[in-house]
């Protein structure tokens, strides 16, 4: 039987077909058989370095867009008046523009320091009322919350369990992929990656259809009123009272938006436009560990055999690949782990200094949040020889996430993720996450990012977690040892 990836490569013109023979793509051809394949010049790919400017362009594509805007976001805070503003312009501005919201249900209703006032549910319930026929929001509710668990587990825990956790925002043809939650802190001082993919219709087209998807068996908000809000059953079925049939049914959703999007790249119909020379090639990957879908995990582990395979061929020479990762605490998952622990090829990590770490946890175990980081990283720095750098830059939180490929002797890398994942326990387990797997031979986007995140980075040692203030009392390392898979 021919793989997909044959399918793939036969339906491409020949430009494409070229474009898989050289090296850089050739060892990644497995990765047409788990996800689907787009084809993009990198001119039409821009990095963003800072909050402010991510935060300037969408405000800026949400009164471009003419048709459609679709939007996924674990939440947004409720005091993005301005954010809320201009969605309503554009609503006003554009009469044919339609609008999809997707955030999640647990931290959109969470009630703040005033009650539900404090919520995204509440904020948004505005533009569901004055717009009725032309914004839809929805709400993902984890089915791993339900029964006992959902009747005793306080607000202010039950996120741990399972989050909506995509970071995807579709203005008609062009498409901003992060990590970013959109919220004051995300827009001014908390480092993370914000990439822009312009007039790609095609990969607009996934996303669009993947948080499509997701609304199926998500709850819609609705007006109870004038002045509040509901919250109608998903169509798959309520996650809490008919767990066993939401679980079935959401997974068959997902099951089936996967098999569509690579039968199309199978058949070909996922081309770039024709004026455009490619050198770019593009693969979305979902992961969603509550609905047993484990897309992004096996493209994930197919590259790490890639790399392994790479530093297998290179054993005697020394110049290896390198794979740099990046999270804002590294915590990686026992599956990851153990493939690079027995890899051939070569680890470096990017993580936040603890006064840069972005969680603020208030355990009463911990002596502060910061020696919560600290534990994480010290458990990372026992298996991974060469750590890396922390990033750490005065008055800023780094909540970047992601991972780069360097070919032996390249100053720059290949390949690339980004998105929402941790690459975590969570991520693999808990959360709806997901990203893209960008391979490009185009020189200033591989030149691009990386800059921007050295730029803040300092090196790492033994010694670094050596000093006093790295120490970690004996409770919190405890305590990271139970919750750890939560975060």
């Amino acid at each position: 039987t021919r793989t997909l990836a044959a399918h793939t490569l036969a339906n491409n013109n020949p430009d494409n077909r070229n474009l898989w023979q050289e090296k850089l793509f050739n060892d990644f051809i497995p990765l047409c058989d788990l996800a689907p394949a787009f084809y993009a010049n990198g001119e039409q790919i821009t990095l963003l370095n800072e909050p402010k400017i991510f935060y300037n362009e969408l405000k800026k594509s949400f009164l471009l867009a003419k048709k459609r805007i679709l939007l996924a976001a674990l939440y947004i805070g409720s005091n993005e008046h301005e954010l809320f503003a201009t969605i309503r312009e554009a609503l006003e501005t554009s009469a044919n523009l339609q609008v999809h919201i997707l955030v999640d249900y647990l931290r959109s209703t969470r009630p703040g320091p005033n009650g539900i006032q404090d919520t995204t549910a509440h904020s948004l319930f505005p533009l569901v009322r004055d717009f009725p026929d032309r914004i839809v929001v929805s709400m993902y509710h984890t089915p791993d919350l339900a029964g006992l668990l959902k009747k005793t587990l306080p607000s202010r825990f039950n996120e741990s369990i399972g989050l909506m956790h995509i970071k995807a925002f579709v203005f008609d043809d062009d498409i901003i992929l992060s990590g970013a939650n959109l919220s004051r802190n995300y827009f001014t001082n908390r480092q993370d990656r914000y990439v822009i993919f312009k007039n790609l219709p095609c990969l607009a087209d996934y996303f669009a259809d993947l948080l499509r998807t997701i609304e199926y068996f998500s709850y819609k908000l609705q007006p109870a009123d004038d002045s509040t809000f509901a919250l109608e059953t998903p169509k798959a079925n309520d996650p809490i009272s008919q767990n066993t049939l939401f679980r079935s049914n959401a997974n068959l959703a997902m099951t089936e938006f996967i098999q569509r999007w690579m039968k199309k790249s199978k058949d070909g119909d996922l081309k770039p436009l024709d004026e455009i020379p490619v050198d770019t090639v593009i693969f979305p990957a979902i992961q969603m560990g509550p609905l047993r879908i484990r897309q992004d995990e096996k493209a994930f582990l197919n590259v790490l055999d890639v790399v392994h395979r790479q530093g297998c061929l290179r054993a005697r020479e020394s110049s290896l690949w390198t794979v740099v990762f990046t999270s804002g605490y590294f915590n990686i998952s026992r599956k990851y782990r153990h493939k690079i622990l027995n890899s051939d090829a070569k680890f470096e990590i990017i993580t936040a200094s603890p006064e840069a770490s972005y969680r603020n946890f208030k355990l009463d175990l911990c002596a502060s949040p910061e020696k919560l980081s600290i534990s994480i990283s010290s458990i990372a720095g026992q298996w991974i020889f060469q750590l890396g750098c922390e990033y750490k830059r005065p008055e800023w939180t780094y909540h970047a996430k992601g991972l780069w490929i360097y070919m032996s002797d390249n100053r720059y890398p290949c390949v690339t993720f980004i998105g929402s994942p941790n690459y975590g326990d969570r991520s693999t387990e808990r959360d709806l996450e997901a990203e893209v797997i960008l391979l490009t031979r185009n020189e200033n986007l591989r030149k691009a990012e990386v800059r921007n995140l050295q730029k803040y980075s300092k090196p790492v040692t033994d010694a670094t977690f050596d000093s006093e203030r790295r120490r970690v009392p004996y409770l919190v390392r405890l305590a990271t040892a139970f919750i750890k898979t939560m975060l």
